[in-house]
């Protein structure tokens, strides 16, 4: 295919489903003209998702295709001494796109570890050593170039420059001291995958960054790698360090919204994805680039259990139930945004159900490259519905899991079935946090809402319809079989 399309890929982290204006947001609590403009420009999504509602397990489905359940670490995060998540046979967006004659660069979070990958024998298996060359990464995940943190919120604070730690010191070392609950000390595969392990970092002092100082710094470097791009195509993967906490913007945009640090945020990462706007403008590339922008999941209260999270009157999530790290709407429905003008209709609005675990076949699609067998074994291509305005949905039925108690949930079409009650993440298992509801002998064994008259999942219907609770339920262990 001549003129082949670059593809910039912008992943917030922890945006919520009603954080931006497009989404409904009011602008008398914040701001987002440049993400509208994305919007404006090309075509807007209500009914995309994470399948997964926490970082790790999004950040698996969108390089993969793949659920990121079926791999050892199930559900939940890894962290800084796990070793990488991505199989070494893995064909990935990147690796795909790469093999197609595309230039490929990831700046941002990666959180998918840096250690030696989950083969072979686990006894040999170790973490990554800090202090020399990576043994794995986005480096052998299909990127060229890697500029970027390891994850965000927990130790370590650095940033990593190809395979090396940027900034260390020879002579202050960096250690990392694990969590000393017997629970924690286990093999990788046998960890809890909490949010919150107790892990601390001795050493590496001039390599720690300033959180007020990362958004800045990586929109920067995200600038650099397309000023640098002497052949076309490429593909960017930007994952972004907003929204995730610690809410810590810039002091440029300190107090420039009217919701607090939250909505500070969101203007920090609105003016990122401005930044990148404007460079593929004055590069030239803005009308054959595709800009998709989404999150990784759903906005959280601070670690919080909440019915609808709330920042001083602006609901981040909208009307949806529930958070990150649950099934419930709130923890997985996302924002969903791209651009190809000339290609992609401006100003249109898709209901299809989509998921980031179809970014790998639908980016080979659009670049026109085959995928190899065995890829992407959980995506499908949304392709038809990024161009044709009359496309039928690519996909009917999706899995969901929570973080906390392994719990899935399954949507075909309308209909959405939670196996078991609660949310399955925050206030559900999460240590010393009591939940917001309550539940007893005398409640439904799972919860079945129909989203196209409810999607704030307020009436359960399990009791009413049990034909559909039966055949979602058959759906559900249907691809729990598949390999």
């Amino acid at each position: 295919m001549r003129n082949r399309p670059n593809i910039v890929f912008i992943l917030a982290d922890d945006l919520g489903y009603g954080d931006l204006n497009c989404y409904g947001a009011d602008e008398e609590h914040i701001r987002t003209p440049n993400l509208d403009r994305i919007a404006r420009q090309g075509v807007r999504f209500t009914d995309a998702h994470s399948p997964s509602s926490v970082c790790t397990p999004s950040r698996y489905n969108f390089m993969t295709g793949r659920y990121c359940w079926r791999t050892w670490a199930k559900t939940g995060c890894i962290w800084a001494h796990d070793p990488c998540l991505i199989e070494e046979d893995r064909p990935t967006v990147a690796s795909v796109l790469r093999s197609g004659g595309y230039a490929t660069g990831m700046v941002g979070k990666w959180h998918l570890g840096f250690g030696a990958p989950g083969a072979g024998s686990w006894d040999d298996i170790i973490g990554p050593d800090y202090n020399r060359p990576l043994s794995h990464g986005p480096l052998t995940c299909g990127f060229e170039t890697f500029y970027g943190v390891p994850h965000i919120g927990q130790r370590p604070h650095f940033y990593i420059d190809g395979n090396m730690v940027k900034d260390l010191e020879s002579g202050d070392p960096i250690r990392i001291i694990p969590d000393p609950r017997p629970e924690f000390l286990k093999k990788f595969f046998e960890r809890p995958r909490t949010c919150n392990p107790n892990l601390k970092v001795e050493g590496g002092k001039r390599a720690e960054y300033r959180h007020e100082e990362v958004a800045v710094h990586l929109t920067e470097k995200a600038v650099d790698w397309l000023e640098a791009q002497t052949r076309q195509p490429f593909f960017l993967y930007f994952a972004h360090r907003n929204v995730h906490a610690p809410l810590i913007p810039h002091p440029r945009f300190s107090n420039t919204s009217a919701v607090g640090d939250y909505g500070d945020f969101i203007h920090e990462l609105d003016w990122s994805v401005g930044e990148i706007l404007k460079t593929l403008d004055r590069l030239g590339l803005s009308e054959n680039t595709i800009v998709f922008f989404a999150s990784d999941n759903g906005a959280t209260e601070r670690h919080r259990p909440t019915l609808h999270v709330d920042y001083n009157g602006h609901r981040a999530n909208g009307v949806l139930r529930g958070q990150k790290t649950e099934v419930y709407e709130g923890g997985h429905r996302i924002p969903f945004i791209a651009r190809w003008p000339g290609r992609i209709p401006a100003g249109t609005t898709c209901g299809h159900l989509l998921a980031l675990t179809d970014i790998l076949a639908t980016c080979a699609e659009l670049a026109g490259i085959g995928i190899p067998q065995g890829a992407s074994p959980d995506g499908v291509s949304f392709a038809a519905s990024l161009l044709d305005r009359n496309a039928r949905p690519a996909r009917e039925t999706l899995i969901h899991d929570s973080m906390m108690k392994a719990m899935f949930a399954v949507r075909h079409r309308e209909w959405k079935l939670i196996i078991g009650q609660g949310g399955g993440g925050i206030g559900y298992g999460w240590p010393g946090v009591e939940s917001v509801e309550h539940f007893t002998g005398a409640d439904p064994k799972g919860q079945l809402f129909n989203l196209a008259g409810d999607l704030g999942e307020e009436t359960n219907l399990y009791d009413r319809h049990p034909d559909i609770v039966s055949e979602l339920s058959s759906l559900l262990e249907k691809e729990k079989q598949r390999s």
